[in-house]
């Protein structure tokens, strides 16, 4: 009778610790991560998917091929979406005719799990410009972090080749990946860089 007992107590005891996993794994919908994100369906506009991306904030290694066409290597379903009251700057600064750096999420959805992949829009023409950016972060230590990568993008964007985006984190599992997406991207995606940053050839 006692092992009867006991069976039937560790049966319950099962049962609610797997509701509970499947209850607390169904809480994170996408849906439920774009409602407590405030995260928008959104558009991106055309010259951000048709330029190159870096994938790497500090000392890139490599330049890879258009936005668009990352996307097209995923695995999952992808949905552009932005910030509300990221959506709110732009468009102010769409009033005054400028073009700034703004975040997007571009969700990856699929049976197993929906990833993030965050980039940041980069709206520079020259890498004078985007250095400019740089340094209105990081001020005086900008040299140091982003002074050779500028000069790498000089002969990068002498190629013709339009820098228009930095992926800079990946999301899994509602966490914040310990991988720089550059290194995901070599692992995980099927998108090979076009470009050698330190050598300025093909990889």
């Amino acid at each position: 009778m006692r092992n009867k007992k006991w069976t039937r107590i560790m049966l319950i005891l099962a049962v609610g610790i797997g509701f509970m996993l499947v209850h607390e794994a169904s809480a994170e919908t996408p849906k439920n991560i774009r409602q407590e994100n405030g995260l928008l369906v959104y558009e991106p506009p055309k010259w951000f998917l048709n330029g190159y991306f870096l994938a790497r904030e500090k000392d890139p290694d490599y330049l890879f091929g258009t936005v668009e066409d990352f996307v097209k290597t995923l695995d999952g379903r992808p949905t552009w979406l932005i910030e509300d009251q990221e959506l709110e700057r732009v468009k102010m600064a769409e009033l005054d005719g400028r073009k700034i750096e703004y975040s997007l999420y571009l969700e990856e959805a699929s049976t197993h799990q929906t990833a993030y992949w965050v980039f940041v829009v980069l709206p520079y023409e020259t890498a004078e410009d985007w250095y400019r950016g740089r340094r209105a972060y990081h001020g005086r230590k900008a040299e140091t972090y982003y002074g050779k990568t500028r000069d790498e993008l000089k002969e990068v964007l002498a190629r013709g080749c339009k820098i228009t985006g930095e992926l800079r984190f990946l999301i899994e599992m509602g966490e914040l990946s310990s991988q720089i997406p550059e290194e995901a991207i070599m692992k995980r995606a099927k998108c090979r860089p076009v470009l050698d940053l330190h050598t300025g050839r093909k990889p």
